[in-house]
């Protein structure tokens, strides 16, 4: 196949046809998208009409070494390089990729789940990238690739795929106005920057956000997923702390940097319709619930967002905080272990916390009062609901 330009959101026709074909062979795809200074390459690797294998910023497959070190690099960086010695030692067909990583397996480096985990969430990125934006793809049959997953040699689940596609795109929307698309530019002006109240987000904005980064490039250079990049950047964006302009380059104000944050003049923000609001700060490291949470209480409230304990304590002691609204699940500490904590903190001992958790049960609604929760609210809540439960607690 000669090199052919798709349109955003027509990948999926080209890759169907060689599904349906079931072809082997590697598809080199390369976004042509004009707001972006620097193009991204990427590969998809079919084993008889089948997804086994992607990567990005590389035009052709690796070789085995190169990729077992990358997987070991990733799942056992410890061992891979003693272990990579003894497996060329023991392949008998040094060209099969299969038993190459089938070796490191059975030599316990890492397990088939590792891996088939590790290519299928690079997939997903690649796809996210490449359905979004225009460009241009080139297929190559003339190349032996055997990667297959398990003992029982199956591929990449296409169902699994798509459905993970689907549940990405809506978390996207979320973010939404806040983030307009995966592609937007941070940017952060010296006000901006002088309210930040997290050393280490002082530092990611000096070393990253710099006008002509977006959000994918920012990624790519902490080798983090995209989505895990936004969300943090969603909770900054509504604390105020950073904004985003146009997804073109050419359009964007600069951003804050090293030498911008002292030489450079910056115009203010726009000061804040809600700045004499009352502050209401919501911990919950789900953008889909904190988003329906902002939204039923902007018109009325000041609204903060948290997905961490530790970021939460450091705006309780920044920002007149008048009610707390609080997740029982969070990825660094137990809801109930952190209310515990606030409470033995004697500014906080009257301070309004409402449990906001999907745990509907008289136990754990005692575990609540103990830990000396106010209130306690079921998800899913109507708007309604949650803005008549804090109204109760604020003037």
């Amino acid at each position: 196949m000669l090199a052919k330009k798709y349109e955003a959101n027509q990948l999926n026709s080209l890759l169907n046809s060689l599904f349906e074909q079931r072809g082997s062979g590697i598809l080199s795809l390369k976004t042509q998208v004009n707001s972006w200074n620097i193009q991204r390459s990427f590969i998809l690797v079919f084993h008889n009409g089948a997804l086994v294998y992607g990567d990005s910023d590389i035009s052709e497959i690796p070789s085995n070494l190169e990729l077992c070190k990358a997987l070991g690099d990733k799942l056992n960086p410890n061992l891979i390089n003693a272990a990579l010695s003894l497996a060329e030692e023991k392949v008998t067909n040094p060209k099969s990729i299969r038993e190459f990583i089938e070796t490191l397996v059975k030599m316990r480096v890492f397990t088939w789940e590792q891996i088939e985990n590790l290519v299928t969430n690079k997939i997903l990125v690649i796809l996210e990238i490449l359905q979004a934006y225009p460009g241009k793809a080139q297929w190559n049959p003339n190349i032996t690739f055997d990667l297959t997953y398990g003992a029982d040699k199956h591929s990449l689940n296409p169902t699994y795929i798509q459905q993970q596609l689907i549940q990405r795109q809506k978390i996207w929307q979320s973010y939404q106005p806040e983030i307009p698309a995966m592609d937007a530019i941070p940017r952060v002006s010296e006000q901006q920057l002088q309210k930040v109240n997290n050393a280490q987000v002082v530092e990611h904005f000096k070393n990253t956000v710099d006008g002509r980064r977006n959000l994918i490039d920012i990624a790519e250079k902490m080798d983090k997923d995209p989505i895990a990049i936004a969300r943090n950047y969603f909770t900054w964006a509504n604390n105020g702390w950073v904004s985003f302009g146009n997804t073109s380059t050419s359009q964007v104000a600069p951003s804050v940097s090293p030498t911008v944050v002292k030489n450079a003049p910056v115009t203010p923000p726009p000061t804040p319709k809600n700045t004499d609001l009352p502050v209401v700060l919501s911990v919950d490291d789900s953008p889909i619930i904190q988003v329906a949470i902002k939204r039923a209480l902007q018109e009325d409230y000041k609204v903060l967002l948290a997905d961490k304990a530790t970021e939460a304590l450091d705006i309780l002691n920044k920002e007149p905080v008048k009610l707390l609204l609080l997740d029982l699940t969070m990825p660094d500490v137990d809801g109930l272990e952190f209310c515990q904590q606030i409470r033995q903190m004697p500014k906080f001992r009257y301070l309004p916390i409402i449990m906001v958790t999907a745990r509907d049960g008289l136990m754990n609604k005692m575990k609540g009062h103990v830990a000396g929760t106010t209130r306690y609210i079921t998800k899913p809540f109507k708007p309604e609901e949650l803005r008549e439960v804090v109204a109760q607690y604020i003037n």
